[in-house]
């Protein structure tokens, strides 16, 4: 009865220090994580959702690692992500993939849309310059046709005057291209035919690229507009530590850094700043009622920052999947 009570206990104690050896479980890991959405969004029950934590999940469960999440905000160290894949953090840190590839949007300058912007998109010095070659090529076309038609056509003759006659040159030079064809001047002689059904050939390539310029000024589905342009001159500012740096707006008149993007729109409703720049599809869900729009300005962002080169590699090989980048697309779809 004595040896049978002695080997229990014996088990017993076994069982313990097995239990409280080092290694013998996995610790749990305290992971920060800073409220970014759509990537990380926490809930009033202090849950946390988005698409970054469920990669992160995912990849912590393939590799065994034991956590719990604990916002930025409780003031328990640097942010394990989102993080911005900042080139002078320490090199000895394990960072995965940028999450996302995001253009530059400024808050406060927004895109408009319909009639108004389509006029507004038409009053820029390129879209003049645009104008003012294709007249050019429908002068000399028109010219072209006066000289080979003049002695043989009425209509180009125009009382002996040369302006005019050239004018009139012009004209069905103008009308062919756009395929109107009123039929107040046409070609009489068989030189002014041949000028005639090469320029028609011509201006049918013409009309296309000018049509498909035009739609690339006015239509805003898909479409950016200049960072350079849009900054320059004005007052912008950026969050510190934030994916979108000085160098990004050279253009700007000035740019001023504010601790969080709550300074940074307040100063912007205070009409101290003229606009925020900060990440795109970020900038649509943090702008309220504000405008935002796209530019042409990139930016990688964010990354994980782990523990272990496990992890990461986990990380890495779920952000290059389609199955990620799909994701991350309708998360901002809505």
């Amino acid at each position: 009865m004595l040896s049978a009570s002695r080997a229990a206990f014996a088990l017993i104690l076994t069982a313990l220090l097995l239990a409280l050896s080092p290694g013998s479980a996995i610790a749990q890991e305290t992971v920060v994580v800073t409220e970014l959405p759509p990537y990380t969004t926490q809930q009033a029950d202090g849950r946390w959702s988005g698409p970054a934590i469920d990669l992160y999940r995912a990849a912590a469960d393939r590799t065994g690692k034991d956590y719990r999440f604990v916002a930025a905000s409780q003031g328990t160290g640097e942010p394990d992500f989102p993080v911005y894949a900042d080139p002078n953090l320490p090199s000895g840190q394990i960072r995965s993939l940028p999450l996302h590839t995001d253009s530059i949007g400024l808050i406060g300058i927004g895109n408009r849309s319909g009639f108004t912007m389509g006029l507004l998109g038409l009053l820029t010095p390129g879209f003049f310059k645009t104008v003012a070659i294709v007249a050019l090529l429908v002068l000399i076309a028109g010219t072209i046709f006066w000289l080979v038609e003049r002695r043989g056509n009425d209509n180009l003759q125009a009382d002996g005057s040369k302006s005019r006659g050239i004018g009139q040159g012009f004209w069905w030079a103008g009308v062919t291209a756009t395929t109107i064809g009123y039929g107040d001047v046409v070609p009489r002689t068989g030189g002014g035919r041949i000028v005639a059904m090469i320029w028609m050939l011509f201006s049918m390539a013409l009309t296309a690229v000018f049509t498909a310029y035009l739609v690339s000024l006015t239509g805003q589905q898909g479409g950016s507009r200049s960072l350079s342009e849009a900054v320059a001159g004005k007052q912008i500012g950026i969050v510190a530590g934030g994916a979108v740096v000085r160098s990004d707006l050279s253009q700007a008149e000035a740019v001023q850094t504010f601790a969080t993007l709550d300074t940074a729109l307040a100063a912007f409703d205070r009409g101290t700043i003229d606009a925020v720049a900060y990440p795109y599809q970020p900038a649509r869900k943090a702008a309220g009622d504000r405008n935002v729009s796209a530019t042409d300005g990139s930016i990688a962002l964010p990354v994980f920052r782990v523990s272990s080169d496990e992890l990461r590699q986990e990380l890495d090989r779920a952000i290059l999947s389609p199955a990620w980048q799909e994701r991350v697309q309708q998360a901002f779809s809505r």
